[in-house]
């Protein structure tokens, strides 16, 4: 088989009406042959939110009578036959198909370092300074990683992966991470397939999640609404394709639409989760899900643990739990701590012995189940995040928190701030966590969180109920315009 070619994924038994893998790219028409080409070039390991979030759209598909595709990074395609009994991996068939991904390196937003708009090739446009800054700046890139190259790529190989999926009537392409930079591909590729007449024209969903700019727009955000929008008209201009934008928080639709583009604000999905009562009241367990990153609070870590050991952690009224790469640990755990974190590696699968330690350690990614067992554990969510960063973007760890019942400690001026307060006057919540000014704020802020827990948690009981309603994949498709076709079976047998 060519590395080019759909790579399938095991299958898994589906009902009569709905499409098995293998019917997914069938040229004959039938009443179950609708299906959705979920794109996204980031989907390249097991660990990680690109494909928790694949899976739980391609869930919110079958759940409305879809078939579904994923168009990943190629690399994915060995990990679905190293990973066959991850139930994840059944919900949709694989095209490995990207070599490149992290289109939002070259975003104009605020995390990209652009600064002019591209045309559809990826060559700077706009005024000569910056236009010719800019292209000294791509030229000093490694030659893979030029945007011309990388539009050209992505390009090209999102084109033979729509090739491939041969959309026909009522099919549905979501690109489930996208931004300005990738819009300028996405457009590219559209332009080049209209000229297969014989394929039905996209009805085309990209879902944006990363923030424009910081406080105001700035003349960097102004250039990104330019560049959407001119891929936007491209591709609606290349044989009558359709494309709705999507952001996956009210703050990035409203920056969204400071800059000229018209997007619509859908919930992010999260996997509803039933978690059994704490057993124990001490020590409260404060879990810090993900690998340690910078935008994520890593170089903040290192210096809470040495503010609240001796009171909290030394005493065992508190335990922090957190993921570590095995190669860079000494970044986050201060010397004062290393030998609790020796204990905690070797302890690692002795429940008994990692419940009564300081410290509980998870080495690398994490597979699904362990990750969600583990987050299953936690009675507080603790968010070191960037505030900035953070300002109009999603947290999916924060919702996974929230979906069990757990409380969260988050920064102020953040989408995750908004949460909680959001929790405070909402009649199926109360007091869900508590909101930090600085990191210095964090012990004596701790402190209290003890206290408060066990009335704090009830409120956050209630709550979860309301995330799981709101936060599915099938209300995402649905909040997005995509169409139920349950309700169509129904008018077809009446």
């Amino acid at each position: 088989m060519s590395t080019n070619a759909a790579q399938p994924s095991r299958t898994r038994v589906r009902e009569s009406n709905t499409p098995t893998p293998e019917k997914l790219r069938s040229d004959s028409p039938c009443d179950w042959q609708s299906r959705i080409l979920f794109v996204d070039d980031n989907v390249r390991s097991i660990g990680g939110h690109y494909l928790e979030l694949a899976s739980l759209l391609a869930e919110g598909a079958s759940e409305l009578g879809y078939g579904a595709v994923l168009a990943s990074h190629r690399s994915f395609g060995s990990v679905v036959a190293r990973h066959s009994d991850d139930p994840r991996l059944s919900m949709f068939q694989v095209d490995s198909r990207f070599t490149v991904r992290r289109m939002e390196n070259w975003s104009l937003g605020i995390d990209g370092p652009s600064r002019c708009k591209r045309d559809l090739t990826g060559r700077p446009v706009g005024s000569s300074p910056e236009r010719l800054r800019q292209k000294i700046a791509d030229w000093f890139c490694r030659p893979g990683r030029r945007p011309s190259r990388m539009i050209e790529q992505w390009s090209d190989q999102f084109y033979a992966s729509l090739v491939d999926f041969r959309p026909r009537r009522g099919d549905v392409v979501v690109v489930n991470t996208a931004g300005d930079f990738q819009m300028l591909a996405l457009a590219r590729a559209m332009k080049r397939f209209e000229s297969h007449k014989t394929f039905q024209r996209c009805q085309i969903h990209a879902v944006f999640h990363f923030a424009v700019y910081e406080g105001r727009p700035d003349w960097r955000s102004i250039q990104f609404g330019d560049q959407v929008n001119a891929s936007v008209a491209a591709i609606r201009n290349s044989g009558g394709h359709r494309i709705q934008i999507h952001a996956t928080t009210e703050p990035l639709r409203n920056q969204l639409r400071r800059v000229g583009i018209s997007a619509t604000a859908i919930d992010y999905p999260t996997r509803p989760r039933a978690v059994p009562p704490k057993t124990r009241e001490t020590p409260v367990k404060v879990l810090l899900a993900g690998l340690p990153r910078a935008e994520k609070g890593r170089d903040e870590i290192r210096r809470l643990l040495q503010a609240i050991e001796p009171e909290m952690l030394r005493s065992g009224r508190m335990q922090v739990s957190l993921q570590c790469d095995p190669r860079r640990w000494q970044r986050v755990i201060p010397k004062s701590l290393q030998d609790v974190y020796h204990a905690a590696v070797s302890g690692i699968g002795d429940d008994e012995t990692a419940g009564n330690l300081a410290l509980e350690i998870k080495l690398g990614n994490l597979s699904s189940d362990d990750y969600h067992r583990w987050l299953d554990t936690a009675d507080i969510g603790l968010f070191l995040y960037d505030a900035k960063r953070y300002v109009a973007r999603c947290s999916g760890v924060l919702l996974e928190m929230l979906i069990r019942g757990s409380a969260v400690i988050v920064p102020e001026g953040c989408w995750l701030a908004d949460q909680v307060r959001l929790a405070e006057t909402h009649p199926e919540g109360g007091k869900i966590g508590w909101v930090y000014r600085s990191i210095d704020e964090l012990p004596s802020l701790m402190r209290q969180a003890t206290d408060e827990i066990a009335e704090v948690r009830e409120s956050c009981k209630r709550y979860a109920a309301r995330i799981t309603r709101r936060h599915s994949g099938t209300q995402s498709l649905l909040a997005m315009g995509v169409r139920d076709l349950r309700e169509t079976t129904v008018e077809r047998a009446a």
